[in-house]
C-alpha cells in the first residue's frame, strides 16, 4: 500500500544517516522510479530531502531540519493515528502498529499538555453475519503477503461455480465497501481480483513465492468480474430511492436535470446490473441503452408468467 510504504520511508529517513533509491526499492520491492515518486511526496509534505548522487549516493534530511511541534497540529495526530488505528483493527499489520506506537510516542513527547486520543473512524471489515471470522480471513490475506506464501483457495465467483485453486496474494485492496485481494491466480496464469467475500476457505500451502514486479500506483482498479465489458447507462431516478442510488453510484453520479435526478455512467453490463436496476422496482427507469431497457423488460414478463 503506498500510504504504508511512505510512512516506512519517512522513519527510514528519520533513523538513518543516508538511504538509497535501489536499497529502498529492493526492500520495498518497487522500481527506482516509484521510490522517487514516493521522496518527492514526502518533500511535498514539506520535508527538505537532500540528494547525493553517485555510488555512495542516497536521500537524506537536511540535518538543520527538526520535526517540531508544526510538524503536526494536535488535530492532525489524532486523525492520523485514528484511521491507522481502523485500518490495523480491519487488517493486523506489524509495520503499521509499530508506526502507531512511534506517532504517540511523538505526540506525547511534543505535546506533553494534551491528551491525544483516537477512536472517531470505525472501519468494520466484516458482513453482517460473521464477522469475526470474515476478519481471520483478511489477517490470513495479509499474513500470506508479508511471508510471501502460496495460497490454496475454495472460491465462489459470481455464476455459482465453485473451484480452487493455488494463488500468489500481493496486495489487498478496499474498493467501495468491499475487501479484495490482488493475486496471481496459477490456474489462470495473470493477476486476478478476488472478492474477500467469494473465499470459502483459505489455507497455506507451505510454499513460497517471489514477488512479481506490480506497481501499486498502476493496478487496475476501475475492474469488472470476470473481464465484463462496461456500458454508458443513463437513468431516470425516482426521490423514492434516491438516497439509495446515490450510495450505489455515487452522489456525485447523480445529477439534478430539468426537475429529474438523472444518472450517467459506466457500469458493468451482466446479470448483475439488471438485477441491481430491478431491486429498486419503479424507483428507476433506464433511458439507455436499449439492450439493457430490453433485457429488463424481458425478466419482467418471465416473472409476470411465474405468477399468473
Amino acid at each position: 500500500m503506498k500510504f504504508e510504504i511512505l510512512i516506512r520511508i519517512l522513519f527510514e529517513l528519520m533513523s538513518k544517516k543516508s538511504v538509497s533509491a535501489i536499497y529502498l526499492a529492493d526492500k520495498y520491492e518497487v522500481s527506482t522510479r516509484t521510490i522517487y515518486r514516493y521522496i518527492n511526496c514526502i518533500e511535498c509534505a514539506g520535508i527538505p530531502i537532500y540528494t547525493t548522487r553517485g555510488k555512495y549516493g542516497g536521500f537524506s534530511i537536511v540535518d538543520s531540519y527538526k520535526f517540531s511541534s508544526t510538524f503536526m497540529t494536535v488535530s492532525e495526530y489524532n486523525q492520523t493515528i485514528d484511521a491507522l488505528s481502523a485500518i490495523v483493527k480491519s487488517v493486523p499489520n506489524k509495520t503499521l502498529s509499530s508506526a502507531i506506537n512511534k506517532l504517540k510516542a511523538g505526540s506525547r513527547n511534543e505535546f506533553n499538555s494534551f491528551d491525544i486520543k483516537s477512536g472517531n473512524l470505525i472501519i468494520d471489515a466484516g458482513p453482517w453475519g460473521d464477522t469475526v471470522g470474515y476478519k481471520a480471513k483478511l489477517a490470513l490475506l495479509q499474513r500470506a503477503i508479508d511471508e510471501k506464501s502460496v495460497l490454496t483457495i475454495k472460491y465462489h465467483d459470481r455464476t455459482g461455480s465453485v473451484s480452487e485453486r493455488n494463488i500468489e496474494p500481493h496486495v489487498i485492496v478496499f474498493k467501495q465497501g468491499l475487501w479484495y485481494v490482488y493475486a496471481y491466480c496459477r490456474l489462470r496464469n495473470e493477476f486476478r481480483f478476488f472478492k474477500t467475500g467469494r473465499i470459502e476457505q483459505a489455507n497455506f500451502t507451505g510454499e513460497k513465492f517471489s514477488r512479481r514486479e506490480i506497481n501499486n500506483d498502476e493496478l487496475p482498479l476501475n475492474f469488472w468480474h470476470a473481464n465484463i465489458i462496461a456500458e454508458d447507462v443513463i437513468m431516470e431516478i425516482d426521490k423514492s430511492v434516491l438516497s439509495d442510488v446515490e450510495e450505489w453510484l455515487g452522489i456525485e453520479n447523480v445529477k439534478e436535470i430539468n426537475g429529474k435526478h438523472v444518472a450517467e455512467v459506466s457500469l458493468p453490463y451482466d446479470e448483475g446490473l439488471v438485477s441491481k436496476i430491478m431491486s429498486y422496482g419503479k424507483g428507476v427507469k433506464v433511458i439507455s441503452p436499449q439492450k439493457l431497457k430490453d433485457k429488463i423488460k424481458e425478466n419482467v414478463s418471465e416473472l409476470i408468467e411465474i405468477y399468473q
